[in-house]
């Protein structure tokens, strides 16, 4: 069963996915990191390239991810991160199994890319801004730690996961820009002492890896599929 799974994965995408769960794994040991942070960068980073592979698997994996990345954002106070992935990343990862299960490419044993219409386009933008003024001021309120990057952070990823539900590659851009956000909200506790956060600010550096394949992977199977 796992041969035939991973029957149409490159030798890439196998070390892709098997290196960086091995380095995440070592780093977590070495830095004494608690178990579920190392678990939660590890399935971060397996969630990253399932969807890179348009696999209906990645989205399975991002509920779990939300609630792993929910329970460490609430032990290091990022409170909006949890409120935003409990209650609107978890219904949007439901709505992405639904729609990615209804929209498969045989050819490709993969999702079917979608294209954004430039009306959906210009009401992703619109809702971006307003989505962030709302949530700056909704975790102000919460005192949470890293405010302005925290807020970055939630609005980059809200839309990410949208466009990852509409089925378009752009989602992925989305994600790079996130990874260096988040690179940059784990790594400020770890420059301040929390090593055992290390993990945390590896899963974001291994996924930037991840989600610039992905790029490149959904332009690929664009091509592959006909669409225009």
């Amino acid at each position: 069963m796992k041969n035939k799974y991973f029957s149409d994965w490159t030798k890439l995408e196998k070390t892709l996915l098997f290196g960086s769960i091995i380095l995440v794994s070592l780093v977590g040991i070495i830095f004494k990191s608690d178990l579920l942070t190392t678990i939660c960068s590890i399935v971060g980073i397996i969630t990253a390239l399932l969807l890179a592979k348009g696999k209906n698997l990645g989205q399975i994996f991002g509920l779990l991810i939300v609630v792993l990345y929910s329970i460490v954002s609430l032990e290091n106070g990022y409170y909006g991160e949890v409120i935003i992935y409990l209650c609107i990343m978890l219904p949007m990862y439901i709505i992405g199994i639904i729609s990615w299960f209804r929209h498969q490419n045989k050819d490709t044993n993969s999702v079917e890319v979608n294209r954004i219409t430039i009306k959906e386009w210009i009401i992703v933008l619109f809702a971006s801004i307003v989505c962030f003024i709302g949530i700056y001021f909704l975790l102000k309120a919460l005192n949470t730690n890293q405010l302005f990057i925290s807020s970055l952070s939630v609005i980059d990823s809200l839309f990410a996961v949208y466009l990852g539900v509409r089925r378009s590659k752009y989602s992925f851009y989305f994600y790079v820009v996130n990874d260096l956000i988040l690179i940059l909200l784990w790594g400020i506790p770890v420059i301040i002492g929390t090593i055992i956060l290390i993990p945390m600010v590896f899963n974001p550096l291994i996924n930037l890896i991840n989600d610039l394949y992905g790029i490149y992977n959904w332009k690929k199977l664009e091509k592959v599929q006909g669409v225009k």
